[in-house]
Formats: structure tokens, sequence, C-alpha cells
């Protein structure tokens, strides 16, 4: 079984309870001796890290695992405090954004996510891009081609969090908010619509990944009730 881990949680000495995702969804097994440096099954210890593992079934709660192979670990010799924090919030927000049975939408993104940080693409645009995914697969589908009220695709003001996509002019309401500049809307929508993390735009400036990335932690607390800890190490 192939599998992503997510959590490593130390259970009764060495043990250790490792929560991961497949195709299949959220899973969860016993992993004995798997905190000592020496244990073979060491390798899951490092979240994010992609194995095929093999499990037998117990008396106990979890399945207990028998063997692993690690096929890929997203860590890297060089790798930057950028690049750390992006992994870690994708992590997290991996871990607590989806529902146990949304976590097997995100398995092939996840992946392609951690390959993608590997060949070196923008970690920022990966991490944007990634977060917007779990945006759809937990009921939130943005409309960024047309206003999300009356379909135009001319003179667009803004996108609206609340509304769910652009809103044009005909459309905008007095309290509606209007904080991203024309760049920072063409860049979200590069974001929310891209089919690969190999996107690039011209208007993808440290600044507007920021910007952008400031207006998905405020929808994360807003929507979904949660802080995204680790962004702060982005901060």
């Amino acid at each position: 079984m192939k599998i992503i881990v997510i959590s490593v949680t130390p259970y009764k000495e060495s043990d250790a309870i490792v929560n991961a995702i497949s195709e299949d969804g959220a899973i969860a097994f016993l992993a004995r001796g798997i905190l000592k440096p020496q244990s073979k099954n060491a390798g899951l210890n490092t979240n994010l890290v992609i194995a095929d593992i093999e499990l037998s079934e117990s008396n106990n709660k979890y399945p207990i695992l028998k063997s692993s192979l690690i096929l890929s670990s997203p860590i890297q010799l060089n790798s930057d405090l950028s690049y750390l924090g992006v992994l870690m919030v994708i992590n997290e927000a991996t871990k607590i954004m989806l529902q146990d049975e949304e976590k097997k939408l995100i398995y092939s993104s996840l992946i392609e996510a951690i390959n993608a940080l590997k060949e070196g693409l923008d970690p920022w645009m990966i991490m944007l891009i990634y977060i917007g995914r779990i945006f759809k697969y937990s009921g939130y589908e943005f409309e960024v081609n047309k206003c999300v009220f009356c379909g135009s695709k001319k003179d667009i003001k803004t996108f609206s969090f609340s509304d769910g996509g652009f809103v044009c002019s005909h459309c905008l309401r007095q309290d509606t908010k209007r904080d991203l500049s024309n760049e920072q809307m063409l860049l979200l929508r590069s974001v929310i619509s891209a089919d690969s993390f190999a996107v690039s735009s011209p208007y993808a400036s440290s600044e507007n990944k920021k910007i952008i990335f400031r207006k998905f932690l405020e929808f994360i607390v807003d929507s979904y009730g949660i802080h995204l800890k680790s962004a702060s190490l982005l901060d």
C-alpha cells in the first residue's frame, strides 16, 4: 500500500501511531520500535514521506506495520527555511482542513506537490495552488472566470471570498471588499484554476504571493474556524 505520512504520535516506549493518507483515504497504524534510531522503519518519522507499506491485522485498535519501503522524502540537504516552511504548511493544511473522507481526494495532488517541490519549482506557488485544491475538495469551488452573480466576464472589479468569486461592477455592493489589485486578482485566477504545479505567472511577485497567502489564511479562519500555526514560519 502506498501512503503519505501526515503525523507520527508516540505510543508506549519506542512505538508510535502513524497517521497517513492513501488513495483510499485516511489511515492510521501502529509501528513498533519506530522511534528507535536504528529501526528499519525509522524513515517513516518524517512528515510527507511517501512509502510503500505492508500491514497486518491485530486485536488492537490499529493494524500493525509489517514492513516499509521509503519511496520519496521531501527533505533535502539544501532545503532553505522557505522550502521547509511551505512543507509544514502543506502538511498541516492536509491534516486539519480536510475531513477523513475528503483526504483521498487530495492524495494525488499531495504526491504531485511533493514531487514539484523536489524538482525545484516555486514553493510559494505550489503551496498556494495546493491550498486552492483543498478549498475545492472541502466544498469551496471559487468562480475565477466570470462574475459569480451574473456571469459577465467584463469589468470585473474584485474577488470576494465571502461571495465565492469574481464580482463585476454591476453586481458590486457597497460593502464588498476591494482589497486586491488587478495583478493580484490575475494571480489568484492562475492559482485557483491551475491544472498543474508548473504554473508560472507574470504577476507572481513575492509581495503578490504573500498577499494572496494572507487572504487564504483569513478565509481559513473565517470559514474553517482554524489557524494554520505553521504559517508563522513564512512571515
